[in-house]
């Protein structure tokens, strides 16, 4: 743990490596895993490609691609041609009895409609894009979730260390202190008070080791392997750099959010275009042969219907469809400046944590550490008490708990920021 304290590594950060991994994504799993005894070693990377391999939110929207496939080749099916069969002057009086004058005629209906199925199609189509963005989204999502995640358990593994070296340390005062007691040096109620502070520290070591199992589970479970045995590699001691405000804006613009704006305007445009040109007379024509009975000769007879009345009977829709479009965009545009703003507040945290990383472990630790140092020194000569001696250690152990947490706090809010952007998911 003092190499958090103290160091600053030149790996690259792990917000970048989530990047980067994420920048040629795919739904098929691509990196290997090397095994360690009988821990699986887990990169991020791998992390993220298990998951958006298997999760099965992911694969619902892969079968959903199925069920727009079929729902295009449904629109591109029209009306099916007519075959009737009429017969007239047929069972009547007079010359008409029986079937002496009856006329049969066979006729043959269809349909001009290729239009409109070519507009049902289109639209079809249009709506089936949409699944594009929504996959790219939850990808995205599930990403940064794995990204979040991977990092918690980095955390908690530190916070480990640090109350388990915590824990050693209180260990070590109560054997000095008892050491003091028995030489006449110091009071007994040192000893129960160095006691109790141990038992705090053992129980902060347990909470600790029960929070890394659960969060260790969570990470498995989302590409479904919640009791896999496994340990991570990953490093929390590099620090990502602040990017520029003007350039997240710029790429802002290409979350697949707001780009999911602009497929539905698209899909309100092609849904229109479809109400137009239903909203035209379907014309049908009809063809066939008939048969006098009477003179066993042949005719053929041939028409056409068109629809009568309000040709424009999907104004309505349209009308709608236009009023669709412009909520649409202000929604768009509602979005674009919430987006704004939580990345203009998310790159001014992420300065400020950077800022708080380099104070506390530049200044506070180092002045704490020597001040822990002289303390020590103090209280083997009788010359602090152990209430003293004691907020030092506090103090210190404070100071390295605060630099874990502004560590955090960087990587998350990196991740958020790539998240907002989609720059991850960009090609």
């Amino acid at each position: 743990m003092k190499e958090i304290l103290c160091k600053r590594k030149t790996k690259k950060p792990i917000g970048y490596r989530f990047s980067a991994v994420l920048a040629g994504v795919g739904l098929l799993l691509s990196a290997t895993a090397a095994s360690e005894e009988t821990s699986q070693v887990i990169s991020l990377p791998e992390a993220v490609m298990m998951t958006l391999n298997y999760h099965p939110e992911l694969k619902a929207l892969l079968s959903q691609e199925q069920v727009w496939q079929g729902r295009i080749q449904q629109a591109g099916v029209g009306e099916r041609p007519q075959i009737g069969l009429m017969i007239e002057d047929a069972m009547g009086t007079g010359e008409h009895s029986a079937l002496k004058s009856t006329q049969s005629t066979l006729t043959y209906s269809w349909l001009l409609q290729q239009e409109q199925i070519d507009s049902r199609v289109n639209a079809a189509k249009s709506e089936a894009t949409k699944l594009v963005l929504e996959k790219q989204i939850k990808a995205l999502d599930l990403s940064a979730l794995v990204a979040k995640h991977y990092i918690d358990i980095l955390v908690k593994q530190e916070r480990l260390k640090l109350n388990q070296m915590a824990a050693t340390q209180a260990e070590e005062v109560v054997e000095a202190i008892a050491k003091r007691v028995k030489a006449g040096k110091s009071s007994s109620v040192e000893v129960q008070l160095a006691k109790a502070e141990l038992i705090r520290r053992e129980l902060a070591v347990e909470d600790v080791e029960h929070e890394l199992k659960a969060s260790q589970y969570q990470l498995a479970s989302l590409w479904g392997k919640p009791a896999q045995n496994y340990h991570l590699n990953g490093n929390l001691l590099s620090v990502p750099a602040v990017p520029s405000v003007e350039n997240q804006l710029a790429l802002l613009k290409q979350n697949p959010r707001l780009q999911q704006f602009v497929s539905d305007q698209r899909i309100a445009q092609s849904q229109m275009e479809l109400a137009r040109i239903e909203a035209k007379p379907q014309w049908q024509f009809t063809a066939g042969l008939r048969r006098y009975e009477a003179t066993d000769d042949f005719g053929l007879v041939a028409g056409i219907s068109i629809p009568w009345g309000d040709g424009n009977r999907n104004a309505g829709m349209i009308a709608a469809l236009q009023a669709e479009q412009d909520v649409l965009a202000s929604e768009q545009s509602a979005l674009m400046q919430s987006l704004d703003a939580q990345l203009y507040v998310l790159l001014q945290e992420m300065a400020h944590s950077q800022h708080v990383i380099h104070t506390v472990q530049t200044d506070i630790v180092p002045t704490l550490e020597t001040a822990l140092s002289e303390a020590n020194n103090a209280f083997e000569k009788g010359q602090l008490s152990y209430n003293q001696y004691s907020g030092v250690r506090r103090e210190l152990l404070s100071a390295q708990t605060q630099l874990l947490e502004a560590f955090e706090s960087l990587h998350l809010q990196h991740i958020e920021i790539q998240r907002l952007t989609g720059t991850s998911l960009s090609q």
